[in-house]
């Protein structure tokens, strides 16, 4: 948003600026105006949804069973409310109708005390406009410029289309981009629009090798080489090594080129913990990081203290409360002299957090970017607080204020968050989706490895993947024809015989791509060698990069550039054929074909190098055998 409002100074001048916002902001401005509702945040309507569910008898015997888990309440919670942020009706598979009566008891029995949450915001927005008496009051513009159309939900084309009906409409999109609305709809979004006329612009040249390297991802055509710009592949022996050699780049570059650390962007597959654990690591190096899908409320150090100090209160309050207070984190002296009883626990907390020097202890022990992160969550830390004093229906306790902040202190790192965290400076790490528009000098895209790139599909723990799969009513892409595949991708990674698998190796090819056109200079895809965990398990790059090292000259591995001793390559000769045989293995595995005219041609070529070799050739051809036997299982005796 903050691009294109820079965009747009420059070219409308004046007080003719247009305003920028989301769906969601422009959605929350007309709920806002027309109703006194309140909106409950991330944090309060999983604390809300959870007490609901918590007295919810199931039906289906399935869900009862189901119910015994301690994840379900997390996972219904989800697919709840991403039904609610695609206003879809569930009505066809009996498991989903019975989520779908829950979805609507929730939301009633939040109407009846006048809350509604995030997911509800736009449907909510789109009833109003829909009223002409509501219209009048919130509608105030004479154009709509929607851009990053491709990614509009149905439901955001539908509250579009009712914002725009007496109004001027241009909808901008980029092609072969979108991934965040084909994880719930197949083909273009043109495919599901009525539009009076469309013009197209023919695709520019890359002007970058990054920007090669994400076009030919995300078409599988290669395009000429622009010759500037960087590709590079960073090795590492294991996934928490891979973070160390990231980090050193950033430094390595930052003192040879003379860049900031808001230059760089790490891109993973997938948010939630996965950011948590990179921004941590990156942290423990020493690099300052910012993000828009964590807010860090897991791992802060505040938070930690008030959930102690609450705790102590919580205690006091009622004799046979199951928490236990860490003596050692809080002064309980100081504590004690805090009349608790005679205060709403908002104002306690204040006092506390004053009178312990909390502000002081902050600014000291964190980086300033850290500090305005932990301010924050201790602000959320308060406003849960004060919703627990003005909600009538939650006994407003100690006991429960702690069960509330414990619980979302203990699924903070699980839950991707829905609102930036406000923070400038650091190196951005985010999710590939997150990223898309944006651009740094230098991307990182970490575990470029098969178990990620493509991965399994996943769309939700309450069943197993195979009868997710054959839920039609189910909210996000289940099943598929092959033309509805050719339809929504033009790259043709795996011949497989199921269009699902297909759909979901082409889909998890155009994320990779998203994450390579952020890099303006340098792109770097990194992989490691081996599984953290005692089993040390070897993992195979990705298929997408294995094919971008054929089709791509300037796609550099870090370890050729490295070649300049007999042990290196013979470690590089070594591992080409670890990849082969693993290629050759996942034909039956992941239900893919590769070209044995390819890996003939690579092999007979390593042989005519080690025969031109002599003696130390023959050695190497030796253990070449040896590797292709013991891939085989044969036990091989000299």
């Amino acid at each position: 948003m903050g691009t294109f409002e820079d965009l747009l100074r420059d070219e409308v001048p004046g007080a003719g600026v247009p305003r920028v916002s989301s769906l969601v902001v422009h959605a929350t401005d007309v709920v806002n105006m027309v109703t006194d509702e309140t909106i409950l945040s991330d944090t309060l309507r999983r604390e809300l949804v959870h007490r609901f569910l918590a007295d919810t008898e199931w039906q289906t015997e399935y869900f009862q069973r189901a119910a015994e888990l301690d994840s379900f309440a997390g996972d219904i919670a989800q697919l709840m409310e991403t039904a609610t942020w695609q206003d879809v009706d569930l009505d066809r598979t009996p498991e989903l109708i019975e989520v779908q009566s829950v979805i609507d008891e929730f939301h009633a029995w939040l109407a009846e005390h006048d809350h509604i949450e995030r997911g509800q915001l736009i449907s909510t927005a789109l009833d109003h406009l829909a009223d002409p008496d509501d219209r009048d009051v919130v509608v105030d513009v004479d154009a709509v410029l929607a851009v990053e159309f491709e990614e509009f939900f149905p439901l955001d084309r539908r509250y579009l289309a009712a914002l725009t009906a007496e109004l001027d409409l241009v909808c901008v999109r980029e092609q072969d981009s979108s991934v965040r609305r084909t994880g719930i709809e197949t083909g273009p979004v043109t495919e599901h629009v009525s539009l009076t006329a469309r013009e197209g612009e023919a695709s520019s040249s890359p002007s970058s090798r990054p920007e090669a390297t994400a076009q030919y991802l995300a078409t599988g055509r290669v395009p000429i080489d622009p010759g500037a710009g960087d590709v590079t592949v960073l090795h590492a022996e294991s996934g928490e090594a891979q973070l160390d050699e990231i980090a050193d780049e950033i430094e390595r570059l930052r003192e040879t080129q003379g860049w900031q650390y808001s230059d760089f962007a790490v891109a993973l597959g997938h948010g939630g913990e996965a950011v948590s654990e990179t921004i941590h690591a990156l942290t423990q190096a020493g690099v300052p990081t910012e993000s828009t899908t964590v807010t860090g409320f897991g791992d802060d150090p505040a938070i930690r203290e008030l959930l102690q100090v609450t705790k102590y209160y919580a205690v006091r309050a009622e004799t046979e409360t199951e928490f236990t207070v860490d003596s050692g984190a809080v002064d309980e002296g100081l504590l004690s002299t805090i009349q608790a009883e005679e205060d709403t626990i908002a104002d306690v907390l204040r006092r506390w957090a004053t009178a312990s020097g909390l502000k002081d202890r902050i600014a000291s022990r964190a980086s300033p970017l850290d500090a305005r992160s932990q301010f924050g969550n201790v602000r959320r830390a308060f406003a849960m607080a004060e919703f627990l004093e003005d909600t009538a229906f939650i006994d407003a306790s100690w006991p429960v204020y702690a069960e509330m902040l414990e619980r979302a202190h203990e699924h903070a790192e699980s839950e991707t968050r829905t609102s930036a965290t406000d923070l400038d400076g650091g190196v951005r790490v985010d999710h590939v989706q997150a990223v898309k528009n944006g651009s740094w000098r230098a991307v990182f895209i970490p575990d470029v490895i098969d178990q990620a790139y493509p991965g399994n599909p996943f769309l939700t723990r309450l069943f197993p993947q195979e009868r997710v799969l054959q839920m039609p009513d189910f909210p996000g892409v289940t099943d598929v024809t092959a033309s509805e595949v050719q339809d929504t991708f033009r790259t043709n990674s795996t011949a497989s015989s199921q269009p699902i698998t297909q759909y979901h190796v082409e889909q998890s090819r155009r994320r990779l791509a998203i994450g390579a056109n952020a890099a303006s200079q340098r792109l770097y895809f990194c992989l490691y060698e081996h599984e953290d965990g005692a089993l040390d398990e070897k993992v195979q790059p990705s298929r997408f990069l294995t094919d971008a090292y054929r089709q791509l000259p300037w796609v550099q591995d870090e370890s050729e550039n490295a070649i300049r001793s007999e042990r290196r390559a013979e470690e590089f000769v070594l591992s080409r054929v670890d990849r082969a045989l693993a290629d050759v293995r996942r034909t039956q595995s992941r239900d893919m074909t590769v070209s044995l005219d390819d890996l003939s041609g690579d092999l007979g070529e390593i042989h005519r190098v080690l025969g031109e070799s002599g003696e130390r050739g023959e050695a190497m051809r030796e253990a070449l055998q040896a590797r292709v036997d013991f891939a085989a299982g044969r036990v091989r005796r000299e």
